[in-house]
């Protein structure tokens, strides 16, 4: 097990003397582009469009208790972090990396609306411990830690096993399911989360099956858990069966890709839970 406590210099994301951080508002010009692009979007899938406002209000009602004015607010505050657009920036460096490769790998990278759910979830809720499996490049992580941040108080603790573009790997070493994000060549997981960010973050790297029961154990009781590592079942319900009887009264499990296979939709009913749905492959239960 490798563990280090993230603080600055780990990074291997070389920090411009700009701040990722600066608050600016976007330009007319691309504030429009991205209305209009919305717009062409919900006309050619207005499924997605209906499907989308079901989800934001099941959100807010479940949530927020109904204040749709809080969420409205929790996203104008992360808008004015700049973290989209650093993600954004980051994001294409991984994509001439991959291309440069030649491999195909995925991004990994969650839709902006399910980050600002997340963030929302973590600024309602502040946790003081949290977990999260599967890393990646770290968009996911990035959100979560952005809300820390702003609470001013908790912990991420994230494992991740990486796995690097263009590099061989013995057979096995990862799950060969549907997709698998994989970060540049010499990178670490998280390499695109801002700096300023990584004081409350710990990294641990290793299989979820092999580090997260000692990692609970240490904790003893946490807030908030996130699954994002290997989509198999086998996997998923390990760490949901692991995971769930450590969380607090007022905990939060959510989890990735919860239609690549039948472990959450089970364990939500052995749980007798109802789930809440953040995104088509996105979902939570409460404890």
């Amino acid at each position: 097990m490798a563990e280090a406590n993230i603080g600055s210099d780990r990074c291997v994301l070389a920090q411009s003397s700009s701040n990722p951080q600066i608050r600016s508002a976007p330009v007319p010009a691309t504030a429009l582009k991205r209305t209009l692009y919305r717009a062409a979007r919900n006309a050619r899938n207005p499924r997605r469009f209906v499907d989308a406002r079901r989800i934001r209000a099941e959100f807010v009602q479940r949530i927020l208790g109904g204040d749709a004015a809080a969420l409205t607010r929790y996203e104008s505050e992360l808008r004015a972090t700049g973290l989209r657009d650093h993600l954004l920036e980051r994001g294409r460096e991984h994509k001439e990396a991959v291309e440069r490769s030649g491999k195909q790998f995925s991004l990994g990278a969650i839709g902006y609306a399910e980050g600002a759910y997340l963030y929302t979830i973590v600024r309602t809720l502040r946790p003081r411990v949290a977990v999260e499996t599967g890393v990646a490049n770290g968009f996911s992580t990035a959100f979560l830690l952005q809300a820390l941040h702003a609470n001013g108080e908790g912990h991420l603790h994230s494992i991740d096993l990486p796995r690097e573009v263009g590099r061989a790997y013995e057979p096995g070493t990862f799950y060969e399911g549907e997709g698998r994000a994989g970060i540049p060549p010499g990178s670490e997981p998280g390499w695109l989360i801002p700096a300023e960010l990584r004081s409350r973050w710990t990294l641990i790297l290793g299989r979820s099956q092999d580090e997260l029961p000692p990692l609970l154990e240490r904790l003893s009781s946490i807030d908030f858990f996130m699954h994002d590592s290997e989509h198999s079942f086998d996997c998923m319900w390990f760490e949901f069966d692991a995971a769930w009887p450590r969380l607090s009264e007022r905990g939060v499990l959510v989890a990735d890709d919860v239609n690549a296979n039948e472990a959450f939709a089970r364990f939500t009913r052995e749980q007798s839970r109802e789930p809440l749905q953040l995104a088509r492959g996105m979902a939570l239960l409460t404890r």
